[in-house]
């Protein structure tokens, strides 16, 4: 099978990484792959890319520009199937290749258009929104031919924003490769301290995520500040590239005290969760959040906003614990019992990390969204 893969950029988020990872396995099982990117991004996982695999960027000042190559690249490698991931890729590309008869396969890795949103985010342009969403629904429906979901809560979304009839999305979880994130241990964590700075006795807290209102720092960084009075050892280092968030975390990290760092994007991110003693997820809304499931891969501690895909994902608690969104005491608290219940964070560790061995292998989600290729172009 020749395939295309269509993506917005190769950057640093789990739906790049989660294709920088899978690319390897597809070409193993006989996939022949060819990456499409509108952009190009120094940060992420694009040199990684661009070292194994056949990467065009698409050439052009402008969008019709960039659609009319892709729509070339298609024709003249006679692809066989296209998969698109992200929003200028999901619209814009299955755009470019309506009337190719080239079945395409969209993955769908967020819930941009829940209420929580447009009710909170001081960033969203309603007018704008609207027709994203407009041009995800016309596109989708005239092009599109199914679409792979990320999580069952990601799916339910897309049935009712989108529009999207259910039998036409099969739920594929994100996996990672275990082989790159490698095994805890306490002589990685040494190491990991030591090149980081942190003492041997801190209680650190890690987050990952570019610095964007919907992944909910701000309340994370408040809740550090009412944590550390407990837990005055207590370290949160903050991992990801600035974004729209930036300036509002910078002033209430002002306030917070001493032990917040921000660390900026970074490339380490296993050895950043080596030396960490608990991961948390603040986020206001996601699709899943594939530093969850590399948190569980290395047997890491998780705190998690009480959404539908992390509920999903830490099988409604057991394998993390979960705080409403937005809940800074709540955080706070949940924090300061992983500091003090060193055998809690224990038991989450390994039945996180027993969740990851049995459905969050990059192999499984290798096979299983194969599959879905598979059927769709059966059925084309």
């Amino acid at each position: 099978m020749k395939a295309l893969f269509i993506v917005d950029t190769l950057g640093a988020g789990g739906a790049e990484r989660s294709l920088q990872e899978l690319l390897p396995l597809f070409r193993a099982r006989g996939v022949d792959p060819i990456v499409a990117c509108f952009h190009t991004r120094e940060e992420g996982v694009e040199r990684l890319v661009l070292r194994e695999h056949d990467v065009r960027i698409l050439p052009g000042r402008n969008r019709l520009a960039k659609m009319r190559a892709l729509r070339e690249l298609a024709k003249t490698e006679r692809v066989e199937l296209a998969h698109t991931t992200l929003f200028e890729a999901d619209v814009f590309g299955r755009s470019a290749l309506g009337g190719c008869k080239v079945p395409i396969v969209t993955s769908l890795v967020n819930m941009p258009y829940e209420p929580v949103r447009l009710a909170n985010d001081p960033n969203v342009d309603r007018k704008r929104l609207a027709l994203a969403r407009a041009l995800e629904i016309a596109t989708g429906r005239l092009f599109a031919d199914h679409f792979h979901a990320i999580t069952q809560a990601v799916k339910d979304s897309a049935v009712e924003r989108l529009w999207i009839p259910p039998q036409k999305i099969t739920v594929v979880h994100r996996g990672r490769d275990a082989v790159r994130l490698g095994r805890r241990s306490p002589e990685r964590r040494e190491r990991a301290r030591r090149e980081l700075g942190v003492a041997a006795d801190a209680f650190v807290i890690l987050n990952v995520a570019r610095q964007e209102f919907q992944k909910g720092q701000r309340h994370l960084i408040e809740a550090f500040a009412r944590m550390r009075q407990e837990q005055p050892k207590a370290e949160l280092l903050i991992a990801g590239r600035t974004g729209n968030a930036s300036k509002s975390l910078a002033d209430a990290a002002r306030t917070a005290g001493p032990g917040l760092r921000f660390l900026g994007h970074r490339d380490d991110v296993p050895e950043l969760m080596a030396a960490a003693d608990v991961f948390v997820l603040p986020s206001l809304w996601e699709g899943l959040g594939g530093v969850l499931i590399e948190a569980m891969a290395l047997e890491l501690p998780i705190v998690a906003s009480d959404l539908p895909p992390t509920r999903e994902v830490l099988a409604d608690g057991a394998r993390g614990l979960l705080v409403a969104a937005g809940n800074d005491a709540g955080l706070a608290q949940a924090l300061a019992r992983l500091g003090r219940d060193r055998a809690l964070g224990e038991g989450l560790s390994r039945a996180g990390r027993r969740a990851f061995e049995q459905d969050f292998t990059i192999e499984a989600s290798a096979e299983r969204l194969l599959g879905v290729f598979e059927r769709t172009l059966s059925r084309h």
